[in-house]
């Protein structure tokens, strides 16, 4: 009970010595306020503004409203001594995620942010015996999600008052020896040390009657006190080293919209300029390219002082990615435009060549990062999200990451604690990227670090995120403090880049060698995000093809006719693409408002990209038909109500046969990369097709049943002669599970999600009986909701397509459907960036549990040996394999932060694709193509450009760019191997071109290429192996 009592009474006395601080400050008067009217509040407002008088304790409130607070200050300061403004206008929420945020200026300059971290300004020996002008910007912020409400605040303090330095360094000193007594064992005497030091310390202190001039005194006393200590004690620092990191983490969208992310980074940018001028030791780092240029364009006097930081070292601009995305959604190329982006950015506004990829907060790590980071030269990879896994813990937070193609990046997880973690009772699950500095944090994050074996330097980011303003003056001082004090380690103000260097010296002289770690890094939480807002996944998908299609399009144009590369509307478009694939926008975790910019911002892309295309076509009377796909097709569809002829552009007749609302052309050839020109000719009305109420249809390649609810009872594929149902099973089972998650509405789906769940019925059913084949149209009613299927049963194709729309309007449900397959095997293969990945569908081991949800992109396939059977989707990303089938999430309409995520319209399609072999032989990925970038079909409009390259025994191969190269004097073809095995294959441009090389992904040479006869370059991919080739201009 004495020691209990002893670090009470000290904390007790340390909460005294802070209020001394401020004895003898005085209130502002004169102040007044301003209720912001003008659309651009960015500068100051006006003089003859209706200024209203205010004073402390006045309230003040609003939804997103924005106030502006005027007083001047007479300041009197030197070199020993600032002015110091104290403000307490509002609270900021919890997580600093709601409510209030402000952003100081001084003479009409921005200066810093004030808000619950930052309540202090400093006015140095600059302003002495002038009157300045202080003008503060007031945001009354949102809710942090959920339902809308206005936000409540009171002007609790405005004054001001001289720095009292060494009261305030007496009190770091002391407040920081309290925290660390609990930190130290029972057993340890330099605990009981420092309780007497404490004692000693405060003994003068005597409160009843303290003036600021004793108060001063014995705060001296104190520090001599504590001086002596630190030299008795000097040889018993701890043994490891920490290497602080001063930066903030702001979601680019999340609880709030760009725009006010935009003004959170001006606010959090300039109080890290300011306490630069403070600290001269103090360091910088900002991971976003994306957030720069907010600032860039927002405050250009700001940016220039960052440039100015950066080129000292104090501001280190890194990260490698444009913003920090999500991984598990994007497509591989759009990964590797994430980093063109953002490398070149930082390198043409800063001179900076990234070193790091930082992802701290998103929900999960495609196996295929590692590839596309040594690609843009980037070897190192730090996150912490990883320890909120909700089963398993990683075996080791430092590591060589290995890739999908045998790529290696060293890796390093993040152990820092919250404040109030007691890790010493339990074991800690979620780590912090906003961490704060004190001795229970140092010694926590060093106690949950699992390789102290391999080396002895701890990085440890420190700076509130998002509305917290990023790193205050007590952290940095709390640094200074736990470098001195024996009992603790190291401590200093270091780069990212200084922490790897001393990471990997400390990992040599210990002579260790990295653990491995070959695989996904699969987050064990947040499985929903795979799902929710579909709207968004959809444009993504969408948006990331569409440019694709663009690009070669007008690389072809600009190669063939000499017509201008648009690189200014393609960087807008990317740059909204990959903005709006930050990670927690495309996987929906943001509210709604949000969402209504990230549509608006779409539909921009969308009509770039149209412009773009339309800028290189010119107006016809036919049609052209145009494959975006490596190999040729015989097949399109042409949207048409009328009956009518098709013919080619020699007048041969092309046959036409009537599906739903237009033609299946299956016998069309259209070239890799090329065009196909033809006249349409009307002849009429089109017939109606035939309507049955048949509970089967029979194609060349299946036989298909279904029962009255309208799950199909058997699939039987007559080229394989095999059933492609499980026996007794089904597919497409439509059901609706209760989704309640315990936290993290529209982020997660539990594991005991199937235990509630109802199977849709269809309430009608109807076959239409055409000439290209079969459409079956499955009508289904949920509550408020309804869903419409047309299973397209094509005589020339072999994929069942499930074209569904949706008008949705429930909360907390999960809609799947599923597939009992007759198909026996361990494993699943799904379609991931640059390749595939396998993982077991049994559920032996509790990490084999935990992905009860998996990320898969265009298809996911179950297969034996000579036979398989695949899943593929237009614009789905959340699948789950057992021993029975397979099955995909299709709506998840949760309520937080977004109280009517996915409400309304949802159209998508699936397809079920049995298939001869493995999912190779089965050509899943080339069918899973065919569905999502189709032929295009230009009516009254044509290109007439022929394709730039041919290729050669390319089966294996993807294209995933041809595009003109960033400096504009290259084409740039972009491949990568599909499958595990080596392929070699042949590719002949048919252009002129003066010379080829091989490059890497940031367009950076490798080796030159030799030609072979008629030009033609052969070529050789490792599995999964991206390969990237520049082809000179002439």
């Amino acid at each position: 009970m004495t020691e209990e009592f002893n670090q009470r009474k000290a904390n007790q006395q340390v909460r005294l010595l802070h209020q001394a601080i401020y004895a003898g400050f005085t209130d502002i008067e004169g102040m007044s306020i301003w209720h912001e009217t003008r659309a651009d509040h960015r500068d100051v407002p006006p003089a003859d503004a209706d200024w209203q008088p205010v004073k402390i304790g006045d309230k003040w409130s609003g939804r997103d409203d924005y106030y502006w607070l005027r007083f001047k200050v007479q300041v009197h300061a030197s070199e020993a001594s600032q002015t110091v403004l104290r403000l307490d206008l509002g609270r900021t929420g919890e997580g600093n995620n709601s409510g209030f945020e402000s952003l100081l200026f001084l003479n009409g300059k921005a200066r810093q942010a004030v808000d619950s971290n930052h309540e202090e300004v400093f006015l140095g020996p600059e302003y002495d015996g002038q009157t300045v002008d202080i003008q503060i910007m007031m945001w009354t912020g949102l809710e942090g999600g959920g339902p809308k409400k206005s936000q409540h605040y009171v002007f609790t303090t405005a004054q001001r008052g001289p720095e009292r330095r060494t009261v305030r360094k007496a009190y770091r000193y002391l407040s920081n020896i309290v925290n660390l007594i609990p930190e130290l064992s029972e057993d340890n005497p330099l605990r009981y040390s420092y309780i007497r030091l404490v004692k000693h310390a405060f003994k003068g202190f005597f409160w009843a009657t303290a003036t600021p001039a004793e108060t001063e005194k014995n705060a001296e006393h104190a520090l001599a006190l504590i001086d002596d200590f630190i030299a008795k004690h000097q040889n018993q620092k701890l043994d490891f080293a920490v290497d602080a990191i001063g930066q903030t983490h702001i979601d680019v969208a999340w609880l709030w919209r760009y725009r006010h992310t935009r003004e959170k980074a001006r606010r959090s940018f300039a109080t890290a300029l300011r306490l630069m001028d403070r600290y001269p030791d103090f360091k910088f780092f900002y991971s976003t390219p994306q957030v720069h240029k907010f600032v860039e364009e927002d405050d250009p006097e700001m940016f220039k002082q960052i440039q100015a930081r950066a080129a000292e070292g104090r501001w280190e601009p890194d990260g490698g990615t444009w913003l920090e995305p999500d991984t598990n959604l994007p497509s591989g190329e759009a990964l590797v435009r994430q980093f063109l982006y953002g490398t070149r950015y930082f390198e043409e506004k800063f001179h900076h060549k990234q070193t790091v990829m930082w992802l701290p907060d998103v929900f999960g790590y495609s196996y295929a990062l590692p590839q596309i980071m040594r690609g843009f030269g980037i070897q190192r990879f730090v996150t912490i999200k990883i320890s909120w896994n909700d089963t398993n813990r990683m075996p080791h937070d430092l590591f060589m990451w290995t890739g999908l193609d045998g790529s290696r990046v060293l890796t390093q997880f993040l152990t820092t604690v919250e404040r109030t973690e007691d890790y010493s009772q339990s074991k800690v699950w979620n780590y912090t990227y906003n961490g704060e500095i004190s001795p229970h944090v140092v010694m926590g994050s060093y106690h949950e670090y699992k390789d102290k074996d391999k080396s002895n330097v701890l990085l440890m980011p420190y700076g509130f995120g998002d509305g917290g303003g990023g790193p205050t003056k007590e952290m940095i001082e709390n640094l200074h403090v736990i470098d001195k004090l024996p009992g603790l380690p190291h401590a200093k103000n270091k780069t990212v880049a200084d922490f790897f260097s001393d990471l990997e010296q400390s990992v040599k002289d210990n002579e260790e060698t990295y653990p491995e770690w070959n695989g996904e890094l699969y987050l064990e939480f947040h499985r929903g995000t795979y799902t929710s807002q579909a709207k968004t996944k959809r444009n993504n998908r969408k948006l990331e093809l569409a440019l694709r299609r663009a690009e070669i399009l007008a690389t072809t144009a600009l190669v063939e006719k000499g017509t201008p590369y648009p690189k200014k509307a393609f960087d807008r478009a990317w740059e909204i693409l990959l903005r709006n694939q930050f990670h927690d926008v495309l996987p929906g975790s943001a509210i709604g408002e949000a969402y209504e910019d990230v549509d608006k911002l779409y539909a921009e892309a969308f009509d770039l990209v149209a412009k773009i295309i339309a800028d290189r076509t010119t107006e016809t009377t036919g049609i052209e038909l145009s494959n975006p796909l490596l190999g040729a097709t015989t097949q399109a569809f042409v949207p048409e109500k009328r009956q009518g002829e098709f013919k080619t552009a020699d007048g041969t007749a092309v046959e036409a046969k009537r599906q739903g609302a237009g033609y299946l052309l299956p016998d069309v050839t259209v070239p890799a990369f090329g065009t196909t020109a033809l006249t349409f000719t009307p002849t009429g009305e089109a017939p109606a097709a035939m309507q049955s109420n048949a509970n089967q249809i029979e194609t060349p390649h299946y036989l298909v049943k279904w029962n009255a609810a309208g799950q199909l009872t058997s699939v039987f594929d007559k080229d394989n002669d095999r059933e492609a149902i499980k026996t007794g099973g089904l597919g497409n089972v439509l059901t609706v599970y209760e989704d309640r998650p315990t936290s993290f509405s529209n982020w997660n789906i539990d594991a005991d999600y199937p235990e509630k769940s109802r199977v849709l019925s269809a309430e009608s059913i109807t076959t239409y009986q055409e000439d290209a084949g079969y459409r079956v149209v499955f009508k289904y009613q949920f509550d408020q909701s309804t869903v419409t299927q047309t299973l397209i049963l094509a005589n020339e194709s072999r994929r069942l397509d499930f074209k569904t729309t949706a008008d949705w309007h429930q909360h907390e449900l999960l809609l799947r459907t599923s597939f009992d397959l007759n198909v026996l095997t361990d494993q699943a293969t799904y379609d991931i960036q640059f390749g595939n990945i396998q993982r077991s569908v049994a559920r032996n081991t509790s990490w084999e549990q935990a992905k009860f949800e998996v990320v898969g992109h265009q298809w996911a396939d179950m297969s034996q040996r000579n036979f398989g059977v695949a899943l593929l989707n237009d614009c789905k990303y959340g699948y789950a394999a057992t021993d029975r089938g397979l099955s995909l999430s299709l709506i998840k309409c949760g309520v937080y932060p977004d109280t009517d995520a996915d409400q309304g319209l949802h159209e998508f399609t699936y397809s079920l694709l049995p298939h001869r072999g493995d999912f190779i032989e089965g050509q899943v990925a080339e069918e899973a193509a065919k569905l999502n970038d189709p032929v295009v079909v230009r009516q009254h409009a044509a290109s007439g450009l022929k394709p730039l390259f041919t290729f050669a025994n390319a089966d294996a191969v993807q294209v995933d760019a041809i595009k003109a190269s960033e400096d504009g004097n290259a084409v740039i073809l972009r491949v990568h191997n599909n499958t595990p095995g080596d392929t070699r294959f042949t590719v002949k441009p048919t252009f002129d071109f003066a010379s080829a090389e091989q490059v890497q992904l940031d367009e950076s040479p490798v080796a030159a290429l030799t030609a072979g006869e008629d030009e033609t370059f052969s070529l050789i991919l490792k599995p999964f192996e991206i390969k990237t080739v520049a082809f000179k201009r002439n």
